[in-house]
């Protein structure tokens, strides 16, 4: 199979497994929000989310990225059972240490999250969310490195069914916020059993080897900081809206979020293509090269995709949402493109990887996300929750220009002007949107169109090829 079938192939197939697990919840969040009225409860959910976020990275401790990297490093299959084994055990007892800390502190942790003593369930309850989250981590791999793309569909409506309609449910009886939290650990569960009765030949017929151990950790350990760095992206911005306005600011803040994780159709499509893809073809000659492009036009697939859909975001939640909820449209495009950004990032950052020279990826991250959590402070007190989404689309903004510039210097990657011009083009429009036309629909609209207008010149070349490739290949298979 050719490189380029086998990217393209894996992104369509896994988005098309991301349209299964994001398309229930998109359709049962407005349902969800009239069954719990209160912003605040869905704040305490979202809260919930954000602590299982962060124990969970510590407990994988960048290993499962190593796995993939060693997995690869050799055909011989009884040292791929040993690199997958090996990862499991250590990750196994990372999780339980973090379990038992979580347990043991959760009235600390809940002071620290809600800034109450009162929320301690909450936190035994996230305890557990990421001990099964950890163990699943390694246990579900296999299935990734073997590119088995129909094990995914299945797996993923088996999760986002169990999880929403379970908390339907559970919601409905009265359960309220804990309805949604008892649904997601119920369904983790489910997808751990299911991955461990396909995958536990890796972690059986393998053994623990302290030589691909310390290799594991080589490679993993400096990713580690990068994924605490991902959680300070995802979950700082909640965590300061918790403590200066409250949960029910949280909760408004939270299905604004929600509805911007549309553009993670396109992130987890990519992101689970990409892992295969990046690794199985780290070696070729071409790779720099081949990368490069991809950056480029998936930097502009995104900038076109943000712009297109703008317009329409306070529409849609006017039409989904009732009260305060619809409030969250403020914060919507600013988190739209977040998830955009940091599918560029991981393109470039995975050059690092590839040269075990991973501490450069966590560098470049760790500076955005400062910048994003002095930025959440400033901005939080002046605007609110919209100063929070702006935060976090800053600090990814600095993270992608900073990793690039340091790739480009390596020659790691190539960067035309004109992609350049596009993503500067992609932010000047919001702005202009936001502050200058008050996000109204019919100039939003018109400047929408101008700007897609004016990328399509940019790129007439390549559009006029692309176009004559697929005429040949028509041509080619009417000839057969």
């Amino acid at each position: 199979m050719s490189r380029k079938k086998l990217f393209i192939e894996n992104i369509f197939a896994y988005g098309f497994i991301s349209i299964l697990n994001k398309i229930v919840p998109f359709l049962l969040l407005p349902v969800i929000t009239r069954m719990l009225p209160d912003a605040s409860d869905f704040g305490v959910y979202s809260m919930y989310t954000t602590i299982v976020g962060f124990g969970t990275p510590l407990a994988i401790l960048g290993l499962n990225d190593a796995m993939f990297r060693e997995y690869y490093e050799k055909e011989d299959l009884e040292y791929r059972y040993n690199v997958t084994t090996t990862t499991q055990r250590l990750i196994m007892l990372s999780s339980l240490i973090i379990l038992s800390i979580l347990i043991l502190f959760n009235k600390s942790f809940s002071n620290l999250f809600f800034g109450s003593i009162d929320f301690g369930k909450i936190i035994i309850l996230a305890a557990i969310g990421v001990f099964l989250g950890g163990i699943m981590s390694p246990i579900q791999a296999p299935t990734r490195m073997q590119n088995q793309r129909k094990t995914f569909v299945v797996s993923g409506l088996i999760s986002s069914l169990v999880t929403y309609i379970l908390a339907l449910v559970l919601i409905y009886h009265g359960f309220s916020y804990f309805g949604l939290i008892y649904s997601s650990i119920i369904a983790t569960f489910v997808l751990l059993i299911f991955f461990w009765s396909r995958n536990k030949a890796f972690f059986i017929k393998g053994s623990f080897d302290w030589s691909i151990a310390k290799e594991l950790f080589k490679i993993g350990l400096p990713l580690l900081p990068t994924f605490l760095i991902y959680w300070i992206y995802n979950s700082m911005d909640k965590i300061m809206i918790t403590n200066m306005l409250g949960t029910f600011e949280l909760g408004i803040y939270s299905i604004g979020s929600k509805m911007a994780q549309i553009s993670q159709l396109i992130y987890a499509g990519f992101a689970g293509g990409y892992s295969y893809f990046k690794y199985s073809t780290m070696k070729d000659i071409d790779q720099v090269a081949m990368n490069s492009k991809l950056f480029e036009y998936l930097g502009l697939v995104s900038a076109v995709v943000f712009i297109v859909t703008y317009p329409i975001f306070p529409i849609v939640f006017e039409l989904l949402f009732d009260g305060v909820y619809v409030d969250g449209y403020i914060v919507a495009p600013y988190l739209f493109l977040s998830p955009l950004l940091l599918m560029l990032f991981q393109v470039v950052g995975s050059q690092f990887i590839v040269i075990k020279k991973s501490y450069f990826t966590s560098l470049t991250l760790a500076i955005g996300a400062m910048v994003n959590v002095i930025l959440n402070y400033i901005l939080i007190r002046r605007i609110g929750i919209e100063g929070a989404a702006v935060a976090t689309l800053v600090g990814y903004v600095i993270s992608v220009l900073l990793v690039s510039v340091l790739a480009k210097r390596r020659d790691l990657l190539f960067i035309r002007g004109k992609i350049i011009f596009v993503y500067l083009l992609a932010i000047s429009y919001l702005l202009l949107n936001r502050y200058y036309l008050n996000n109204t629909f019919l100039f939003s609209l018109i400047t929408s169109i101008l700007v897609i207008i004016f990328i399509i010149i940019l790129y007439l070349k390549e559009i006029i090829i692309l176009i004559s490739n697929l005429k040949n290949k028509e041509k080619f298979k009417e000839g057969k």
